[in-house]
């Protein structure tokens, strides 16, 4: 897992030509206008996910992890609460779903706040999760690139 500004995106340029396409496309793009949606930003390797959503807690930690995927994160607006843990041994919660490419797992986490212009890089080996962040008091949009594994 990495956590940085965006303003630090090219420290990042040895992990791929898929993650630096979606850092370079959040550094040269405005962002805040782009409606939500899916939008596919390199041919079968980059897909952009634009999400808007109130937020909303839970009692109860459920942690993703994908496979075939890893996941670039960016805060636009709004902040909230990510979790992280590496993926070890931890109960299942559901199962893998290949098709969608993800797997639901019980955690602890340890949490970091997002505020806009902030990015997460999740590899595979990375368990993660968002919950509200109650200093917040806007809805969060986010932009989620899913980078297929080189």
């Amino acid at each position: 897992m990495i956590i940085d500004r965006i303003e630090n995106a090219a420290l990042y340029n040895g992990l791929g030509a898929g993650i630096v396409a979606a850092l370079n496309y959040i550094k040269q793009n405005d962002l805040n206008n782009v409606e939500v949606g899916k939008y596919e930003i390199v041919k079968d390797q980059v897909v952009m996910l634009v999400m808007e959503s109130e937020q909303k807690n839970t009692n109860k930690v459920r942690m993703e992890a994908h496979r075939k995927n890893i996941d670039v994160q960016y805060w636009v607006k709004g902040s909230e609460l990510m979790g992280y843990d590496s993926l070890q041994s931890q109960e299942v919660l559901d199962p893998f779903n290949e098709e969608k490419d993800y797997g639901i797992y019980a955690g602890e986490g340890y949490f970091t706040r997002f505020v806009p212009g902030m990015f997460a890089i999740y590899f595979p080996t990375d368990l993660h999760t968002a919950i509200a962040d109650e200093n917040c008091p806007t809805s969060v949009k986010k932009i989620v690139f899913k980078v297929g594994v080189e």
